[in-house]
């Protein structure tokens, strides 16, 4: 189904693409076979093309599982450009429990969201305790030497921005700064039972609000001729490390490994760790990337966000393929 339905506006300077109907409904069918739910494809300022499959009708909000980690980045940006925190600072500034650990006190924010902190990558079951009982797990790598991926980081991150807001709610700050002037409805982000927001994978949205959040990505953080969020500070979503060029802030790119011997101490990471590594497709795509097939790809310079909503991770839907048929390569 084709709709046009103008709710967003493109940077000045970005190129366009278009794909043709044939590429996206091929697409849909890619998805739709991989036991897919939706599809949606913003172009600039409108969403034109949009398919709900297998049952889904797209007015039940969605769980965008570990898709739920991109809206961090966002959160770091707001929080640098209100002067609550520094990417680069350590954790340890925040959280008093970090101090009596040497390696613990070296670990910044920028490592809790790159997943290169060198914590222990998970909790077991944590939707059954506190979040904040991550602030309490061992150290099992120095920090930016290795990118382990799981949810221990994104909770730790929570514990600090609960305590750099005196208390606000997390999502409370989010829905104010972003998801109100976005016109986004949040309607269940799963929390523990202190009721601490899940920021690794606690998110439901529907598939055009996740759409909404991505252009604002798109656009380097404006809306409407509106800056929410400094596009400095969002940029840093995008910047991978060192012992992972494909991860961002939580986010995947899609950049090269780096060639040549390793960084002293750092162990880069290797095919195991991406998620899309396409040398054909734009350098520039990244995605929001959560289990049961949630995606949110956006492509800079063809000026694209892309929705995949899906019910099951079948080992046969692939990324570089879904994108390469949406874009008729």
């Amino acid at each position: 189904m084709l709709v046009l339905c103008a709710i967003g506006v493109l940077a000045p300077g970005r190129t366009a693409s278009a794909q043709s109907p044939a590429s996206l409904a091929a697409a849909a069918r890619y998805s739709a076979h991989g036991e897919g739910d939706a599809v949606l494809v913003f172009r600039h300022d409108s969403l034109v093309f949009e398919d709900y499959q297998n049952g889904y009708d797209g007015r039940a909000p969605h769980a965008l599982a570990s898709g739920t980690k991109t809206f961090t980045c966002a959160i770091a940006a707001l929080a640098q450009a209100d002067s609550l925190l520094d990417l680069d600072e350590p954790v340890a500034r925040t959280l008093v429990e970090f101090r009596a650990d040497s390696l613990k006190a070296q670990v910044t924010i920028r490592e809790l969201l790159s997943l290169t902190s060198g914590l222990e990558p998970e909790l077991t079951a944590p939707w059954n305790g506190e979040y904040a009982a991550a602030t309490r797990l061992p150290m099992v790598a120095r920090p930016g030497e290795r990118f382990a991926y799981g949810a221990a980081g994104f909770h730790v991150f929570g514990e600090v921005m609960h305590r750099k807001l005196g208390g606000e709610d997390v999502v409370a700050y989010l829905q104010r700064r972003i998801f109100d002037p976005l016109g986004i409805v949040v309607p269940f982000w799963l929390r523990d039972r202190a009721g601490r927001p899940h920021l690794a994978g606690g998110a439901a949205l529907t598939a055009r609000d996740w759409g909404r959040f991505g252009l604002l990505l798109l656009d380097r953080g404006r809306w409407r001729g509106r800056q929410l969020v400094p596009a400095a500070a969002l940029a840093e979503c995008r910047r991978g490390s060192a012992a992972n060029a494909g991860y961002g802030l939580g986010l995947w790119l899609n950049a090269p490994l780096p060639k040549g011997p390793s960084p002293a101490g750092v162990r880069r990471a290797g095919p195991e760790d991406r998620r899309i590594l396409a040398p054909d497709l734009p350098q520039d795509l990244f995605l929001a990337a959560g289990a049961g097939g949630q995606r949110l790809y956006v492509l800079p310079t063809q000026g694209l966000v892309v929705v995949r909503l899906g019910h099951n991770q079948r080992p046969d839907f692939k990324d570089e393929e879904f994108v390469r048929t949406l874009l008729g390569r």
